[in-house]
């Protein structure tokens, strides 16, 4: 109850960046956002890094006074603030042991475990911390979208994208990432935020030469290729696109007694979609695909499709008869790309409006010719869809047509 009350008041004072724990946002979008943007990175040869932030313990590290003073300073109405204060004062807890048990001790840090309200209380916090950081400072610890083009026409800076403690902190120099990730630990300790060195990786583009980034601690940061983000893999589609066959795979073999037994095709299709087709497709409408990947796709869904409906390639099955009434699985990550395209376009408060269509200004294109992107997929299925429109057209001009050939006046007209 605190929480729906609280979230109606405080969401519109947090930053764009942040979209868990908030209605509307999903982790598609920031895939998105950070796959356009590394794909207009490494096609006209821009400089960039990509600071994944990982932190200890975040919900235990929790200074709990800082808390209320910060819930106060997002004008958290006096009632709400109260009630928050009450839940977390005279919280206290002892260790059990085979030697026994100790006295109880108070709990000054930390968010309540299994508390509905902790996840949207983390994440104001972590707005705070964040805000403090980069507002204000995007020009100096931020990635340059466009260039300033007039006095009214500022320039555009991306700094970070953020899912609940899942941060990806964008900038374009090893100097810059240097300084984002010293001002952003300085300002996270001051809330009980530490980060782990360990955990937080950096990955890097068009950079010259090897340079170290060192934490807090002194620890260097491990530079990578690749990195998952989201449960997503961010160098390319075609790298994700394995990593989601083999998965689908992997939970299609687990229901080899249920696809070998003797269920209808229905429920054997309704449980084919709910687990596989879902694991095979996340994250597939940020997928930018060639005719080559396409045809992977097609290919491995149909054996999967065979497979779970325990039909054999002997019985010579066209695929025709193997799918009936299901769509061409291409034809699904199409609808859902032109979906989250739609859907970010209108959206201008999220950060992935600003990438859908991205295209760079600066920078210089490699010689040769040039790759397909995420823009060219939605032009390619905006065509197609204009083609199925005029192909629908077409039919009924065409049942017209006979119309009036067989009866001499039609009671109706085409569209």
């Amino acid at each position: 109850m605190i929480s729906k009350r609280l979230q109606t008041k405080i969401d519109r004072h947090l930053r764009p960046n942040q979209n868990r724990f908030r209605p509307g946002r999903s982790t598609t979008s920031h895939i998105l956002a950070l796959r356009r943007l590394i794909e207009g990175v490494k096609s006209h040869n821009r400089k960039a890094i990509v600071l994944y932030i990982d932190f200890r313990k975040a919900f235990d590290s929790i200074k709990r006074s800082k808390m209320f003073k910060i819930l106060k300073a997002y004008d958290v109405p006096p009632n709400l603030l109260n009630a928050i204060i009450k839940m977390y004062e005279g919280t206290r807890a002892k260790v059990i042991s085979p030697d026994g048990e100790t006295d109880f001790f108070d709990i000054l840090a930390g968010l309540l475990q299994g508390d509905t309200l902790a996840p949207y209380l983390f994440i104001m916090l972590l707005d705070y911390v964040l805000r403090n950081t980069f507002d204000g400072r995007e020009e100096e610890l931020g990635f340059k979208l466009h260039r300033r083009m007039s006095s009214r026409v500022k320039a555009k800076h991306i700094t970070d994208l953020d899912f609940a403690d899942d941060l990806a902190v964008l900038v374009e120099d090893y100097e810059q990432a240097q300084k984002a990730l010293t001002t952003l630990e300085e300002e996270a300790g001051k809330v009980g935020l530490v980060c782990n060195a360990k955990k937080t990786e950096i990955q890097t583009f068009n950079q010259s030469g090897p340079s170290i980034i060192l934490s807090k601690s002194g620890e260097a940061i491990r530079e990578v290729e690749n990195f998952k983000y989201l449960g997503a893999w961010t160098q390319n589609s075609e790298k994700d696109i394995n990593v989601r066959k083999a998965l689908a795979w992997s939970a299609c073999n687990k229901l080899e007694k249920v696809w070998k037994s003797k269920l209808p095709w229905g429920i054997k299709i309704r449980l084919f979609l709910a687990t596989v087709e879902s694991v095979l497709l996340y994250g597939s409408e940020t997928w930018t695909l060639t005719k080559a990947l396409s045809k992977r796709i097609d290919g491995c869904y149909t054996r999967l499709l065979r497979k779970a409906l325990n039909v054999s390639w002997r019985e010579h099955q066209t695929n025709e008869q193997l799918y009936g009434n299901l769509p061409q699985i291409t034809s699904k990550i199409r609808k859902r790309r032109m979906r989250l395209a739609g859907h970010c376009i209108r959206h201008k408060e999220e950060i992935a409006h600003q990438l859908v269509l991205w295209e760079p200004t600066e920078g210089k294109r490699s010689r040769g010719r040039r790759k397909i992107n995420y823009i060219d997929n939605l032009l390619h299925d905006a065509d197609a869809d204009n083609a199925t429109e005029l192909r629908m057209v077409m039919e009924e001009r065409e049942e017209w047509r006979k119309l009036v050939e067989n009866t001499g006046r039609p009671n109706r007209r085409p569209r």
